[in-house]
């Protein structure tokens, strides 16, 4: 067993692994989801105000359906898997508060690194206060998920439709 605050995360990958195997059920689900709409709401307000998000749905069939199965790897399976699986696991040993914080702080931090490093056309977005301000809010209501229903699959399958729904229907980039 790895001890409290050890420098090799492997306990925190472990506890990742056994979280990809718990399904959870239907009531975690339903509280999972009754968390993450009213959060969806007060995003959506913040996409509005900043710009970012206006209706503007995707006319191509095949491009939506080809960004729904990159987007459901990148970002949403692997950005869960290291800022609610393996970081928020190995930083709860040294505290579940502070980890916490650290862990929707990185995961805010992660947009504007990929915005400034690898430079998409569209990674103005991810300098905007408000779209900073609303991946904040999400990883947090994300790590909310993940804690109470004990699985990494309400966090992705959230991540992942709110990804869809902006690049669906309210004018997300593509890539």
């Amino acid at each position: 067993m790895a001890r409290a605050g050890s420098l090799m995360p492997i306990a925190a990958i472990k506890q990742t692994w056994r979280a990809l195997l718990i399904w959870p059920d239907s009531g975690r689900w339903k509280a999972a989801f009754g968390v993450a709409l009213p959060t969806t709401a007060i995003i959506a307000l913040c996409g509005y105000l900043g710009g970012w998000l206006r209706f503007d749905p995707v006319m191509d069939l095949q491009s939506a359906l080809v960004a729904a199965m990159i987007l459901f790897f990148i970002p949403a399976l692997v950005e869960e898997l290291v800022f609610r699986g393996v970081l928020l696991s190995w930083f709860a040993t040294f505290s579940q508060r502070w980890g916490n914080w650290l862990s929707a702080i990185l995961f805010t931090l992660w947009h504007p690194f990929q915005a400034l490093t690898f430079g998409p056309p569209w990674s103005a977005i991810f300098l905007q206060p408000s779209f900073l301000f609303a991946t904040f809010l999400l990883g947090i209501v994300l790590i909310h998920v993940r804690i109470v229903s004990q699985s990494l699959w309400p966090v992705i399958v959230i991540h992942w439709i709110l990804v869809l729904l902006w690049k669906w229907f309210f004018g997300g980039p593509f890539y």
